[in-house]
Parts: C-alpha cells; structure tokens; sequence
C-alpha cells in the first residue's frame, strides 16, 4: 500500500499489531543460501574470536547508535566515513519515546542526556500531547493523551553531540568522505571508493549515510544488475525506482527561538507553553513548539501538506529558508495562540519532506542498510530517529554474539532484514497515518468533520480521531526493543546451526 493511502480502517479499541517475516522477506534470506550452505553442517572450529572491520558511511545518529553498541565488542575495529568537513549543527529539534530511552539507557547514555533535556525521563503515566482543532478562530481542545513517560526532546544537535563523546576509543573517524561506489572483491571483503581517489577495504560496508544514500544506490543497482541478467526487467525497474527519493506532499517551517526573546509574552499570558506540548491539528496543517536544549530554545515546527503534490518531483532545494509572509499565509486561518508564535518566526527554514519507497531489501553481499538510507519517514510519530537507533543496535547486538565470526555475517545481514524491515515499515505505515489524521485528510473522518451541524457532534468526531491516534501509536511507550532483540537472537540461534533461514520470527509493535 502507498504511503499516500492511509488504511481507511482505524479501529477504536487498541489491537497489538503482530508484525511476521512475510514471504518476500524469506525470499530475500535465501539469497545467501548458497554462501551459508559451505559452512552447514557447523564443524567445531579454532576461529573462536575473530577480528572484523566494520566500516559505516555517515555520522548520523543511527551510525552512531551502532558504533557505540559495537564498543563492547573487542574484536570489531569500526570506522566511520562523513561526507561533511565536520559535523554541522544542522536541524532543530528531535525526541524519543520510552521504548527508545530505555535503549538508550542500557548504552550509557542517559545521564549525559539528562543533562541536555527538560523533559521527564520517568516511565511514569504522563499527558504527553494535548491535541486541538486549531484551524478556526477559537480553537477547541478535543483529547489528551496520556502515554508512559514522554515524549523526551532534544537539540539535534545536543543529542548528536552526545552520542559522539560516547564513541568507543576504538572507534576511529574520518571526515569530508563522500562515498562514490563500492565492489565486492572475490574474498568477500568488500572495498569502497571515494570521490577523493582513495579507497578501503572491510568486512562489512553499513550504509548509514541518509536520505541521499550512497550505498543504497549501490546495493539497489547490484541487484537491480541481478533481476535483468535472470529477464526479470520489471523487478530491476522496480529496483532502481525505489531508490529515488519520494516527496511526502508536506512542507516543513522550522525555527528555534531563544527562551530569552519570548520569556516576557510567556510570563504575560501572550503566548503558551504548557509541560504538556499542544498539538495544533487542522485541514491540511499542523503545528507544534516545546523545549530543547535543556529548555533555553523554543523549538517551533509547523508542517503544511498539499495531497495533490504526493508523490511529485519537487523542484528546488529541498532545505531552503523561506519569508516569513510565507509561513503566516499558511496559517492565516489559525486560531491566535498560533498567530502569537507566528510573530517570533522571521526566517523559518523550508523542509520539503521526503521519504524512501518501501525497499525490498536493506541488504547486499556484506552491505546493510540502517536508518534514514532503508526507510526514512515523515516525522509525525517522531520515531524517524528512535527506528535508525533500534536498526543500529540490533545490528550491533546480534554482531557482538560470541559465537558469530566472520563467516557468519551473510546470516547476520538476514536476520537483521527479516526482523528490523517489516517492523520499521509498520513504523513508517503509522507515521504516514498520523499525517493523514493531524491534517484531516483520513477518508475515515475528514467528510464526517466537514459534515458536522452542531458542536456536540464535532467534539464526537474528534474524540474518535484522538482514539485513533492513541491507538496507531501507543505502540512507541507500550512496548519495548527487547521483543525485536529476543525475535533477532532467536534467529539467529537457528541460523547458526542450519543453512534454512525460513524460520519463523517475529516482534510484535
């Protein structure tokens, strides 16, 4: 199903969603049968330890994520190749739920983000988001919703700063390497090219290098390559097609706001900022400012959508600043609370929000793709980045198992698949239906919110869009990484002992 078509069922009592390997995703493991079936049955072996280079292409948080989850194994040296001349305090606000803070605890993280964050870190039940129907000249609050712990935010760059001091000492950098193509070498080493002439070699290439991956266009291409030489050209389009960015139809506006330029109007009643971060929904846009950096920015991000652009070729720089009348003629119709926020933004950043076609795969031949570069989404379950940090540390996990050597990365890469990319779909099928609600776009309410004669009715309507949206969601605080762990080391438990991945595994959401 497209990412423009929300599921036109949503129902009212909260259902866990049972994510199964689906068939295209046993499919994709027995690509590696014929590298795995040399070493079946598994014969005793002096190889007890082993030393692998693993090399990740982008300092993202994803990458990160994985290189300081890897630290703990000493027998893997992890180098990281960033495009950029140095890492750029780029972007504005970011967030984790419960599920992700937790992960991020067991990684030692979580006093040095304490540090950098006003929010609560306690799984406590909390309201976390109130949602009202903004577009309008007197708002109306239609639902609270309560989650455990809450949605935890962040600078970007804060957050990306942390992560790096946390890097393992055997962890090394190199900065402004672009990535231009890689090879597999008959070894099974894989060697990577870069745009500067130099090259190197590794066990293992992990692709975490964006939107714009690199390494996806090479994975993509290897098996588009694959597909034409058995005749199957419709696949091998499908292939190359899948790796183009696709726009969501929304635009973003982003500021942050020093606390000390809005502190007078808040103290005055002329603007608000509650502990309990408003959600200011209506046709076609949506709106939301709270905290970061510990609480002395503001962080302001509205998104407005055009479901007649989905889909479409953007044209223009996809990040660009826009003028301020811009961002105010978009919301012209929003209620004065928005309108008071509206007058601290001078020259909002423009974000033409893209995401990534559902790819049949996030592996190759020693390659695997984490984070934004497998499935970028749009941002309205603000899970985008707690998905790139699940991929990297269920990688880094099932890597570090004692038992795993170098041979055994082709069944590592197929457990990762068939567990972390039907579970970041979902989470990305889920994001794409939050969009469809804030905006009012859902076939499932927008003609019955038009349609409404009277208040009493209205506030029915909503109520049952603010269910809808607890219940697609509330998968982000009521679950835990764990499921997917304990799915992947069950796997791979298996695998070890037999060349057949077909086994069944799965991570409910």
């Amino acid at each position: 199903m497209p990412w423009d078509e929300p599921d036109r069922t949503i129902k009212t009592e909260a259902q866990p969603v049972r994510i199964e390997i689906e068939e295209a995703d046993r499919r994709a493991a027995q690509s590696y049968k014929k590298r795995l079936v040399k070493h079946n049955p598994r014969q005793p072996s002096s190889e007890t330890r082993w030393t692998s280079k693993s090399k990740f292409f982008g300092g993202g948080i994803s990458g990160l994520a994985f290189a300081i989850a890897m630290g703990k194994s000493s027998n893997v040296s992890v180098e990281i190749y960033e495009a950029a001349p140095e890492f750029l305090s780029i972007g504005a606000g970011i967030g984790v739920w419960m599920r992700v803070w937790e992960l991020l605890a067991k990684l030692g993280l979580a006093d040095d983000l304490r540090k950098k964050t006003a929010s609560s870190t306690t799984p406590d039940p909390i309201e976390a988001l109130i949602f009202r129907k903004s577009d309008q000249p007197e708002g109306v609050e239609f639902y609270k919703l309560v989650t455990n712990g809450p949605f935890i935010t962040f600078h970007r760059h804060d957050f990306q700063q942390t992560l790096i001091e946390h890097l393992p000492k055997n962890c090394r950098m190199y900065h402004s390497k672009r990535l231009s193509t890689y090879t597999n070498l008959p070894d099974g080493r894989i060697r990577a090219s870069f745009e500067d002439g130099t090259q190197v070699t590794c066990d293992l290439l992990i692709g975490a290098d964006g939107l714009k991956s690199a390494v996806r266009d090479g994975l993509l291409r290897q098996r588009a390559s694959k597909h034409a030489a058995t005749g199957n050209y419709e696949a091998a389009y499908k292939c190359l097609a899948s790796n183009q960015p696709v726009w969501s139809g929304t635009m973003a506006y982003r500021a942050l706001i020093p606390i000390e330029k809005v502190q007078k109007d808040l103290d005055k009643g002329n603007l608000t900022l509650e502990e309990c971060h408003i959600q200011h929904v209506g046709k076609n846009a949506n709106v939301i400012v709270y905290p970061v950096a510990n609480g002395t920015m503001i962080n302001f991000a509205a998104f407005y959508h055009q479901p007649s652009k989905v889909g479409t070729v953007f044209e223009g720089p996809w990040v660009s600043h826009a003028p301020k009348e811009e961002l105010q003629a978009a919301y012209s119709n929003y209620e004065s609370s928005v309108q008071a926020w509206l007058k601290f933004i001078d020259a909002p950043s423009r974000w033409a929000i893209h995401t990534i076609e559902k790819l049949e795969t996030y592996i190759g031949d020693g390659v695997v793709l984490i984070g934004d570069s497998a499935h970028a989404m749009v941002p309205h379950q603000g899970s985008g980045a707690g998905q790139g940090i699940e991929d990297g540390v269920f990688l880094a996990n099932l890597l570090s198992n004692p038992s795993v050597t170098v041979r055994d990365i082709p069944r590592v890469l197929a457990v990762y698949d068939a567990i972390r990319k039907p579970f970041a779909l979902e989470v990305a099928r889920r994001s794409h239906l939050n969009g469809s609600l804030y905006t009012m776009n859902h076939p499932e309410f927008k003609d019955r919110i038009s349609r409404c004669s009277s208040k009493a009715e209205q506030e029915v309507v909503l109520q049952q869009l603010g269910e809808a949206l607890k219940n697609n969601w509330e998968w982000a605080w009521n679950s835990s990484f764990d499921d997917c762990m304990e799915a992947g080391a069950v796997m791979l438990k298996k695998a070890m002992t037999s060349s057949d991945l077909n086994h069944g595994a799965s991570a409910v959401l």
